[in-house]
């Protein structure tokens, strides 16, 4: 995973716009000289053509421009789907507070004043570009989820689809409801995930031959809480998860898992069950136009929902599934309007006299503001407070808050802890210091208001983005163990590989880069189970050439699954590649020697070894030196990479003490 400060490489395109051919002039040479990549546009239409060809990393963009002007070329990059998240840096003089008030409206991202200061350009353009390098990376709630969820429906065509069209349903009712955005984006979201938990039943609950015993019911209403489970370690889902919890409670009180009633029954959670139970019951009943409607009509009856509610949601329309694929995702499913986050800020120094003021100002803007008043105190303040973003007064203790900023920009605690200096109007010399200092950003004093406003957002975004960026990665993990975690012969099977593969990699001296991807490697190779039937992962006697044929197709379904996660590219080929045999004779492309990927031949050895020492539906389990045994002779007749078996005898019989 990326870090702060490798997410601005020289090569990033940034796209200049301005009427003015001397100010063009001037941001090209400042910035080709920092290896950045500029195109020109001398409008504003030609600069949204120019957009629309190629996604820059940032727009500098002029305010003052003919026929159309900067704000409004900003509302339409802002409106766009395609470039909602291309940061825009406003160019406005100082004076301008109306300026930045509407570009803020408009959406911008940032100011740059005129004239244009060397270092001041590039320390916003690298803030901006970061900020854009860190959103390409992140996996959107929606693309983890969307993997999963249709390999998942997959399993059975009868529902396929399902979850995409109760989203599609439950959104048709928020607009008709005239609900606000937020909450449509809510209800989307929170409709496309309901049956998450689903992952973790095994197929005889979800798809049964008859009905269910009292037992197997119970069971399979767990799903609600396992899908508030899976999504419970993640912040960005803290508004789903009571929606996915809840959506088979009913008005009465008469549903699943809480028998939630009345005023607990939102808005929300009513429109997120009643798409599915019409989904449902259009499943139950796909000859019927009509028993879907009654049925919800009889609900609404007995209690389960409001009349006029189910009315409403009829008179929409809803879809069916009954055409030739599942419908679009609806637009709430696309990403949110840029994020204006709220945080921790901590201020240190006294910020010459104006630290009331300061204190005051970003409370009133919603932050949350504590105080380090002497330097001396700043480490524990940090430690307690644990901030969002440090305003720290260069001023302070005769200017050595620049080497403080050094100090904490060098320590792994607190690298990637924003910083924005605080100065006295600059010279020449004081921004190198400011550059030297590694400070995120520096303001002169006395304050703008709007000014340092649109820093802290943009500082803010930065240091959200990368907490999800993290959070975000472990998601398809927790998937992962949530779909292993159904059947008791391969519990743990997937982290044991990781860690085993992790181990042979560094027996091997390989980097510790290497040992890392495989461990996550590990934990995901197996996640294309998800789209083969259970009766098949754990039948007891031989497989049909046909079934092992189907089972053989998990390697490229969970290379499939993972294709759309930026964050897990590097460990794609481990995924596919982990059936693979040294002689040729795996698959799913039959490659041999060293054309299979060296991650791959790791993982494919310790995936052999661990499920050789394990028990299985299908066999008894090996000891260790019957397992190595075996996998020595396999080694001879051409099965495994001769160098790693070797590695692998060396680092299990040290264990074993042998």
């Amino acid at each position: 995973m990326s870090d702060f400060s490798s997410l601005a490489p020289p090569g990033s395109r940034i796209l200049a716009v301005d009427d003015q051919r001397e100010n063009l002039d001037l941001l090209e040479t400042i910035l080709e000289a920092e290896g950045y990549r500029v195109t020109r546009a001398q409008d504003g239409a030609e600069g949204l053509r120019s957009v629309e060809a190629e996604a820059p990393d940032c727009i500098i963009l002029d305010v003052m421009m003919p026929r159309m002007d900067g704000f409004e070329v900003c509302r339409r990059l802002k409106g766009n789907q395609r470039s909602h998240f291309i940061p825009v840096l406003m160019l406005t003089a100082l004076s301008e507070v109306e300026h930045k008030v509407r570009g803020l409206d408009a959406g911008a991202d940032d100011f740059l004043n005129k004239p244009i200061l060397r270092e001041e350009l590039l320390m916003r353009v690298r803030s901006l570009v970061r900020i854009k390098r860190l959103r390409d990376e992140l996996d959107t709630t929606d693309t983890i989820i969307v993997s999963m969820v249709q390999a998942l429906e997959s399993k059975d065509p009868l529902t396929g689809g399902h979850s995409q069209r109760v989203a599609a349903n439950a959104v048709r009712l928020a607009t008709r409801l005239n609900l606000a955005p937020e909450r449509r984006e809510l209800i989307a979201k929170s409709a496309f995930l309901h049956d998450i938990g689903k992952i973790g039943l095994p197929d005889h609950l979800l798809w049964p031959d008859g009905p269910l015993s009292r037992h197997q019911v119970a069971a399979f209403r767990r799903h609600a809480e396992m899908g508030e489970q899976i999504l419970a370690p993640f912040l960005s889902f803290a508004g789903i998860r009571a929606l996915v919890r809840h959506h088979h409670e009913r008005l009465d009180g008469s549903g699943y898992p809480d028998r939630l009633a009345g005023h607990d029954f939102t808005v929300e959670t009513e429109v997120v069950a009643l798409a599915n139970q019409f989904d449902e019951l259009c499943c139950a009943y796909p000859a019927s136009r009509e028993a879907p409607l009654a049925g919800l009509r009889e609900a609404a009856e007995g209690g389960a929902f409001h009349g006029d509610l189910v009315e409403e949601f009829l008179a929409a329309a809803p879809i069916r599934p009954e055409g030739p694929s599942a419908p679009p995702l609806p637009d709430e499913l696309t990403p949110p309007s840029v994020p204006r986050p709220k945080g921790t800020l901590l201020l240190c120094g006294g910020f010459s006299g104006h630290a009331g003021y300061l204190q005051a100002l970003l409370a009133d803007a919603g932050h949350s503001v504590e105080e380090a008043a002497e330097l001396d105190a700043l480490d524990s303040a940090i430690e307690r407070v644990r901030p969002d973003l440090l305003l720290l007064d260069a001023t302070s203790g005769n200017g050595t808050g620049y080497s403080l900023c050094r100090r904490l920009k060098d320590r792994a605690q607190t690298e990637f802890l924003p910083v924005i200096l605080m100065t006295p109007p600059l010279e020449r010399e004081d921004r190198q210091r400011c550059a030297a200092s590694g400070a995120d950003d520096y303001l002169p004093l006395p304050l703008h208001r709007l000014e340092l406003l649109a820093r802290i957002q943009s500082l803010l975004r930065l240091r959200l983005y990368f907490r999800n960026l993290e959070e975000h990665q472990s998601v398809i993990l927790a998937l992962a163990a949530a779909l292993e975690a159904k059947d008791p012969y391969t519990r743990g099977h997937s982290e044991r590989v990781g860690l085993l593969a992790a181990r042979l990699a560094r027996e091997m001296a390989l980097p510790e880069e290497q040992a890392s991807l495989l461990k996550m490697a590990g934990q995901l190779h197996d996640v294309g189970k998800i789209g083969i039937p259970d009766s098949l992962l754990n039948k007891p006697d031989r497989l049909t050439d046909e079934e092992f044929l189907q089972v053989m197709t998990h390697p490229s379904r969970g290379e499939l699954i993972c294709r759309p996660l930026k964050t897990v590219q590097a460990v794609l080929p481990i995924i596919r590649h982990h059936h693979e045999r040294f002689d040729g004779s795996g698959y799913p492309d039959h490659l041999r020697g060293m054309d299979i990927p060296l991650g791959a031949r790791i993982l494919a050895l310790a995936d052999a070894y661990d499920a050789l020492t394990s028990k299985r539906s299908y066999r008894r389990h090996l000891s260790c030196e019957e397992a190595l045994a075996l996998l020595v002779r396999e080694t001879a007749a051409g099965l495994w990479d001769p160098q790693m078996t070797a590695s692998l005898l060396q680092m299990v019989r040290r264990d074993l003490g042998g």
